[in-house]
């Protein structure tokens, strides 16, 4: 594995880290659903720099995921409707501008956990496929 490649595996490690230590305060899950997201994109990051695909400066997971498969030939698995969940709370967790961040309205704990499943799967998937 290319040292890029572990640093973007190791910065989605921190904050997978991150949300799981905050998952379990209401009051914060938008820091979780922030952390989650980030974990997800880092992922998605790490398996284009491994594949000689520089990663681009955006945040746009349903944009990563299409690079993965158009540009780099990688077929990674998210269901339509966790790309759009993912992205749609990259702006929305961290702003107060977005209020009904979610369209149920602030992220519950329930969201956050559900989230952070997301970012736990994508994360032992990427790690898998790039130590194998």
């Amino acid at each position: 594995m290319k040292k890029a490649t572990e640093a973007w595996l190791d910065f989605a490690h921190r904050d997978l880290e991150a949300a799981k230590l905050l998952v379990d305060h209401e009051y914060v899950s938008n820091a979780v659903l922030f952390h989650s997201q980030q974990c997800v994109e880092k992922c998605l990051k790490a398996l284009l720099e491994e594949a000689d695909v520089p990663a681009p400066h955006l945040h746009s997971i349903v944009k990563l995921h299409s690079l993965l498969n158009e540009e780099a030939g990688i077929s990674f698995s998210l269901d339509e409707d966790e790309l759009d969940l993912l992205d749609a709370v990259y702006i929305d967790t961290r702003y107060p501008s977005g209020i009904g961040l979610l369209p149920s309205g602030f992220p519950t704990k329930e969201d956050a956990q559900g989230l952070l499943k997301i970012a736990e799967k994508v994360y032992r998937k990427t790690a898998t496929r790039l130590s194998g």
